[in-house]
């Protein structure tokens, strides 16, 4: 079965445009559905960098047959309305409104602070425009703002589990209920410092999606592993690629889940959120 992913960073860290040509060669046989986050926080980014984006990546799903979608990793390079709708008519899959931190739109996962004024507006302006805001990110008050204005299922690319390991950046059961509620989507990262603090294991990733699917169910969640977000050693010692999904899939297989919830985990779960996004 071929890999959906919510969330990798190959984009904007392989620095080389030709080196990211050969990895995307090299990942087109195992993958489906993946979402390349272009990444604007350290960096000058402008809109006109997230077209040229948007045209690498569709010219390999026309050469390659792949499936790429663009995301844009933290808004707070969009300093006027120009710049908007600018951003708009490249029709990126997703968006987050911020990084870690407080830009003009929100608060991010480092702070306490909601979302602004700006931000609602720009909220209901992206909506309306069939973009998805990718709550990853969002303080824990700003994603409560934000679901209850959302119209649109909550989706968070990449995350792990409050209740499981306590961090900023990890999801509460109360905001994974909310996601479930809406028939959002959750993706899980591999990101070790989300998950504990030694050093893991697809094993550990595997439990993750345990407790979720426990808890939750197994209908939406998946794969948001933050590949090239995250330096090498500090992801599971036998999961640093998609080649290596297979040890995951092997865990959750000891875990006695189903082909058919593996299926769903890595591949299907994705696929019917972002059919079900283009209908809302």
């Amino acid at each position: 079965m071929k890999i959906c992913d919510a969330h990798t960073d190959f984009l904007t860290e392989i620095k080389q445009k030709e080196e990211r040509e050969q990895y995307v060669k090299q990942i087109k046989k195992v993958v489906g559905d993946i979402c390349c986050a272009v990444f604007t926080t350290n960096s000058t980014t402008s809109v006109k960098d997230v077209e040229n984006f948007k045209l690498e990546i569709e010219n390999y799903n026309k050469k390659m047959d792949t499936k790429l979608l663009l995301a844009v990793e933290d808004l707070g390079f969009v300093k006027t309305k120009n710049d908007l709708f600018n951003l708009i008519e490249l029709k990126p899959f997703s968006v987050t409104l911020t990084w870690n931190e407080k830009n003009q739109f929100a608060g991010g996962a480092n702070t306490k602070s909601g979302l602004t004024k700006l931000g609602k507006d720009v909220i209901t302006i992206l909506e309306d425009n069939n973009i998805l805001i990718d709550t990853a990110h969002l303080s824990r008050k700003a994603f409560f703002q934000f679901a209850r204005i959302t119209k649109k299922p909550i989706f968070n690319s990449h995350t792990n589990i409050d209740k499981l390991f306590r961090h900023n950046r990890n999801l509460t059961d109360k905001q994974i209920n909310k996601i479930v509620r809406s028939c959002g989507f959750v993706g899980l990262t591999f990101y070790e410092k989300f998950i504990s603090h030694e050093t893991i294991t697809s094993r550990d990733v595997a439990l993750q999606f345990d407790y979720l699917i426990k808890k939750f169910g197994y209908k939406y969640f998946g794969i948001g592993s933050d590949l090239f977000g995250v330096e090498n050693k500090f992801l599971p010692s036998d999961l640093k690629s998609y080649f290596d999904i297979k040890n995951l899939i092997a865990e959750l297989k000891k875990l006695n889940y189903s082909n058919k919830i593996i299926k769903a985990i890595i591949n299907k779960n994705f696929k019917k959120f972002k059919n079900n996004i283009k209908k809302s």
